[in-house]
């Protein structure tokens, strides 16, 4: 977490400057999952790789996750929600327990094989009727500047993928329902919106 803190400030900073300069949303992300999670009113939601708890949602019964223990830390300081340290490939979470699942600007910062882990883990502890909600960065850069490369080198994510990349690796595990793009500062934002498949559904 060396650079995650300064990653967050500075990208904080060109969210705001972003939005005064062109008079758009400053945090499409947020804004969208914010109204899906009040139409979907899940039980329970949980985040995997919450870092420092941007998406903790208030007024819902939320837990976020994340290997890094001075997240945890802040977020216990700082957030509203339960938080715990744990890994999203190795979740000490029962099955079918959470009805909404978010990650969010986790992918580039995993190889396929760590990645795919997480998704088998996230369909483990998802209830069967619940939504999956995976949103990153794309290649290609919206706005290629000396400042984006910044950023991406304190991010520290070494494996930004494609659309199709994602698609490919989520299809394995789940039913993508929508996907939803849109530019947010200098990156495109892929969302992708899934469920069970129908095969891995009880009953």
């Amino acid at each position: 977490m060396k650079t995650g803190f300064l990653f967050g400030c500075i990208q904080e900073a060109f969210h705001r400057g972003c939005a005064l300069t062109s008079g758009a949303e400053p945090y499409p992300l947020r804004s969208l999952l914010r109204q899906e999670i009040e139409k979907l009113a899940p039980g329970r939601i949980l985040e995997v790789g919450c870092g420092s708890g941007n998406y903790a949602f208030l007024g819902h019964n939320y837990l976020g996750v994340d290997p890094n223990p001075r997240y945890v830390a802040y977020c216990r300081r700082n957030r509203t929600g339960e938080f715990e340290q744990m890994s999203g490939e190795h979740l000490d979470l029962p099955d079918k327990t959470f009805d909404a699942i978010l990650c969010l600007s986790v992918g580039h910062h995993l190889p396929d094989d760590s990645l795919l882990r997480v998704f088998r883990e996230v369909k483990r502890v998802m209830t069967d009727e619940g939504v999956f909600f995976l949103a990153d960065a794309i290649r290609p850069i919206a706005r290629p500047r000396p400042i984006a490369m910044l950023l991406e080198w304190l991010d520290e994510g070494r494996w930004f993928r494609r659309e199709e990349d994602y698609v490919a690796l989520l299809s394995n595990e789940f039913a993508i329902e929508q996907k939803r793009k849109f530019t947010e500062a200098f990156y495109q934002m892929l969302v992708l919106f899934c469920r069970k498949k129908r095969r891995d559904v009880a009953g």
